[in-house]
């Protein structure tokens, strides 16, 4: 009995060590979301757009002398998941509560440095309502995974400028 105790506090505390591995910590995402980079800007913006790209995100528009990079927005279920399309390529049907979600990324100088800021775009499709309703920043709807997706957004962008950052004020 001894041992099959043992192995159970074993296999207890490597589930605990797997789940504080799985994500970043809230000081990863306050880092990411508070850096100025110095760096020339169009390597600040190329760094974005490219970070933009590997998260999967499909550019739709990215205007390097505004700073200002939009993704195409995708339709996701109300949990989150993303809506696969129909055989056919169109878009499935979706039902109360998906979200269309695209971010807005702005590339901004920063006395004699860069900073990056995503903004989450979203509506969301309600039932009795002809049209989606467009989610502001304080909207209950805006739910706990759009900025889960916020924030990945955030930490790629910072891994790729990770060398050019410096300490805010710096």
């Amino acid at each position: 009995m001894q041992l099959s105790r043992r192995s159970f506090v074993v296999m207890v505390a490597l589930a605990a060590l797997a789940l504080v591995a799985c994500g970043p910590s809230a000081q990863q995402v306050k880092t990411a979301r508070e850096a100025q980079y110095r760096a020339d800007g169009n390597v600040v913006f190329r760094a974005v757009v490219d970070a933009i790209a590997d998260k999967r995100h499909k550019i739709a528009q990215a205007d390097a002398s505004t700073g200002t990079v939009a993704t195409e927005p995708r339709w996701y279920e109300p949990d989150g998941t993303f809506e696969d399309k129909a055989a056919d390529g169109q878009r499935a049907m979706v039902e109360h509560g998906s979200i269309l979600l695209g971010f807005e990324v702005q590339v901004a100088p920063a006395a004699g440095t860069f900073t990056v800021t995503v903004t989450p775009r979203a509506v969301q499709v309600r039932e009795g309502s002809a049209a989606p309703h467009p989610l502001g920043a304080n909207d209950p709807a805006m739910t706990s995974w759009i900025a889960g997706k916020t924030d990945d957004l955030y930490l790629a962008i910072y891994e790729r400028l990770k060398p050019y950052a410096v300490k805010p004020g710096a």
